[in-house]
């Protein structure tokens, strides 16, 4: 999500530029040659476009890189906390277009970035998803499941996800600054590779969005025997 939230708000200040701020200073530039005066219009939408993409580098930044960040994003919060660093990234910029116009050194701004810095780690260490615990009633798989578990390919499955996931995707993860597991999905167990057998194939086999940015170093073949794995138990017997 804050990938995508990044790409888009890029998508916007390239917009920004070539749609708005460029054609209209185009036209004052026109005017000017021909002896005319200027439509304030033009240049009024030319700062106000200019003024947002001034304030949004900081954030989109922060949000490129935020697959790397299980603070950022590994949290059910994770749209507020997107929020949040958009509003840091106003606070910052304040703090350094005020001073460069030479208007005062507005010093509460770092004390705001601060606080919010802080509220976003407080929003990623709350709420996270809860894991049931394991009982026979939460075991219990259905008849397709069941088959996932019985395929051709189950046990190199396993040892790809517990090589390549499962360091996340657990009840309590081994990766440095992961509290929860992301989506509060567990794959820990072959009840729980069976459960997220197509979440799995969609993921990290057929699209490979997962791991986020292969971190983990997974490769082609590996994602060749989840997808063979994933087809092979959902054939019809």
């Amino acid at each position: 999500m804050m990938l995508h939230l990044a790409a888009l708000t890029a998508t916007i200040m390239t917009a920004n530029v070539f749609l708005i701020i460029m054609p209209n200073q185009r036209i004052v530039v026109a005017d000017r040659r021909a002896g005319r005066r200027p439509e304030a219009r033009s240049g009024q939408i030319t700062k106000l476009r200019s003024t947002h993409n001034t304030y949004l580098p900081l954030p989109v930044i922060f949000l490129m890189l935020s697959n790397h960040y299980p603070l950022a994003f590994a949290t059910p919060d994770n749209w507020l906390i997107a929020a949040l660093v958009f509003l840091m990234g106003v606070t910052i910029r304040h703090f350094f277009n005020t001073l460069h116009a030479r208007r005062g050194h507005p010093w509460w701004t770092w004390g705001m970035t601060a606080l919010i810095v802080a509220t976003i780690v407080w929003l990623s260490a709350l709420g996270g998803p809860t894991v049931p615990a394991t009982s026979p009633e939460t075991t219990r798989l259905s008849p397709a499941q069941f088959r996932l578990t019985e395929a051709p390919g189950f046990d190199p499955v396993q040892e790809i996800v517990a090589l390549r996931c499962a360091m996340c995707h657990a009840a309590e993860p081994l990766w440095p600054g992961m509290i929860h597991a992301p989506k509060g999905v567990i794959l820990e167990t072959p009840v729980d590779l069976a459960r997220q057998a197509r979440a799995l194939y969609l993921h990290a086999g057929h699209t490979q969005a997962m791991p986020p940015a292969n971190l983990t170093a997974m490769d082609l073949a590996e994602r060749a025997t989840l997808i063979a794995w994933d087809r092979a138990g959902r054939a019809v017997p």
